[in-house]
């Protein structure tokens, strides 16, 4: 089974969250943004602090494949947003290194 950065890696997560999430998520992990609460092969669950606020960020790797949330109002529902893309991408660069 895939883990969780296996599932992120960042051609995959451009073309899953699109451009714009993908550079809000770069400028919320280069702020020092990310802190991770739990960190996984398949589940990473983070706080990410944007502008004061903190949200709670997680992705899951399931059956169904990789499963995210985040309890922002554009994270409801399992939608990408800034946090949960934030969290991707801190979850690539912290994995150990990957086989290829």
């Amino acid at each position: 089974m895939a883990s969780v950065a296996d599932l992120v890696e960042p051609e995959v997560l451009r073309e899953r969250a699109g451009e714009y999430l993908q550079r809000a998520g770069e400028v919320l992990r280069a702020a020092g943004g990310v802190h991770f609460v739990d960190f996984g092969p398949l589940r990473v669950s983070a706080e990410v602090e944007d502008g004061g606020v903190h949200r709670a960020a997680e992705l899951a790797v399931t059956s169904d494949g990789l499963t995210i949330r985040c309890d922002c109002p554009g994270g409801v529902g399992g939608a990408w947003c800034p946090h949960t893309v934030a969290t991707a991408i801190e979850t690539w660069h912290s994995a150990p290194p990957r086989g290829g």
